[in-house]
């Protein structure tokens, strides 16, 4: 992984506490939980990619 950059979201509360609650259940912090979500996201992203009929 590369090196780590700290960054503030706002979050809604009712998201938050949902978030929060899914990281419990995956025994993992809640920015490790974003993280993963973000880069599962990335993944998919790049994986939709639509070529441009080359």
């Amino acid at each position: 992984m590369s090196d780590i950059s700290k960054t503030t979201i706002n979050l809604p509360v009712d998201l938050k506490k949902e978030l929060k609650k899914m990281a419990i259940d995956e025994d993992t912090s809640l920015s490790g939980l974003i993280i993963k979500m973000i880069e599962e996201g990335m993944e998919n992203r790049k994986g939709n990619v639509i070529s441009d009929g080359d």
